[in-house]
């Protein structure tokens, strides 16, 4: 069975059997534990595996001279998804704002906003210590930077370009196969594991209560998500590859690592399934899959762009009562943007980590109303979550396709 099925079984029986046992104590923790091994071994597997991959990735790419357009597109991709995604929450909370389910007898005038200001950068920077890469790689399972630095090096020098080379080469080579061969039974066995995993989701959200009163911001979010999975990543992939990739098969073909990242909130879990199955679903090659989408578990956070944003606009709708103006719409859809790119320090929190950060950039005072986001960060962290993972598959499909290397799967090949 393709795994896009076989994981939206998985969901829907997940959904059946929280409906019959949510309530059974038993089942509660069942699930709870299970979770909980599940995405811890997902980091287990994700950090050799990255390792591998991403130094004979790099060699490869240097061997062939693919590592300009490697980089060029990447960053493009970056930066471009991560913007564009942001801008249309704003968009979207523009012309339909609604407000955050938080306190509103805290806020400020809304006057109070058209004098937001900038903290100096020196200040985030003094949050952000330079360490050695070798001595944090004990605790590479928080975050992944360490791992890629590494890496990156020691596939800058294993470029086969000598003799003495080609071995070390292909031993690290075969170590990225190895792994991969790991994470494709990783990715076949997952629809087993999802099944615990949105049991305990669906759990959660229902004990916590708080989903059951937020129905107008659930609307929002709902529309903003849709407009970003069908609209504005489709149309950006289609511009940037020149109309040779159909990005609407993606979507269906990566089902499984986007429900996978949904209901974990980790981008870590779902990164061994995203570089498998980009690789057998969409033919991205090895060493783009290996490099690409590691990469962009850093850089390419545009879905916890897009949910920070929001929720950031409808707190501070929820505060003061009335839409701000549309130059701080954009100054907040930026701001979000911007610390995007650093919201891997906090997995699993990227969505509440960049609102935080915003807030307190702009310094725009709410009394804790954000604070309000701690109960929905299941819901708010699974769909950016859901969005970063489609955004790493664009992108691989999109490198590929400007190195002219992206062929066509049919759909009896895929997994």
């Amino acid at each position: 069975m393709k795994t896009w099925i076989s994981y939206l079984a998985a969901t829907a029986f997940g959904l059946a059997a929280t409906l019959v046992f949510g309530e059974s104590s038993f089942f509660q923790q069942a699930t709870y534990t299970v979770t909980a091994v599940l995405v811890q071994l997902g980091g287990f597997i994700l950090i050799p595996f990255v390792f591998f991959s991403f130094s004979a990735g790099i060699a490869s790419l240097r061997k062939d001279g693919k590592g300009c357009t490697f980089a060029r597109t990447t960053i493009l991709w970056s930066v471009f998804s991560t913007l564009l995604l942001a801008l249309s929450a704003a968009a979207v909370f523009r012309f339909l704002p609604l407000s955050f389910p938080a306190s509103t007898s805290a806020g400020k005038d809304p006057a109070y906003l058209s004098g937001v200001s900038l903290k100096s950068f020196s200040t985030l920077l003094g949050h952000l210590s330079i360490v050695n890469p070798f001595y944090t790689l004990m605790k590479a399972e928080d975050f992944l930077l360490p791992v890629l630095i590494i890496a990156f090096f020691l596939g800058w020098f294993l470029k086969p370009n000598v003799e003495i080379i080609r071995p070390a080469y292909v031993v690290m080579n075969s170590f990225s196969e190895t792994f991969f061969r790991l994470a494709r039974a990783w990715a076949r066995c997952g629809a087993f594991f999802l099944f615990f995993i949105s049991s305990h989701w669906l759990v959660a959200v229902a004990k916590e209560g708080t989903v059951f009163v937020i129905l107008p911001f659930l609307l929002i979010l709902g529309i903003v998500l849709l407009l970003a999975l069908f609209v504005v990543l489709p149309l950006l992939l289609a511009l940037f590859s020149l109309f040779s990739v159909n990005p609407y098969r993606i979507l269906y073909r990566m089902i499984a690592p986007a429900l996978a990242g949904m209901f974990t909130g980790s981008i870590f879990f779902a990164t061994p399934t995203t570089m498998s199955l980009a690789r057998s679903n969409l033919s991205v090659q090895k060493r783009v899959g290996g490099t690409a989408i590691p990469l962009y578990t850093l850089i390419g956070r545009g879905g916890s762009a897009l949910v920070s944003t929001l929720a950031t606009l409808t707190l501070v709708h929820a505060a003061t009562g009335s839409v701000p103006e549309d130059r701080i719409l954009l100054i907040i859809a930026l701001t979000s943007a911007l610390f995007s790119f650093v919201s891997p320090l906090y997995l699993g929190f990227e969505v509440f980590f960049i609102t935080t950060l915003t807030l307190d950039f702009l310094k725009i005072d709410l009394y804790g109303a954000h604070m309000s986001m701690v109960a929905l960060m299941p819901i708010l962290n699974g769909a950016g979550v859901l969005i970063d993972t489609y955004v790493a598959s664009f992108g691989a499909a999109y490198t590929c396709s400007r190195m002219g290397v992206l062929v066509k799967t049919p759909h009896r090949d895929i997994v």
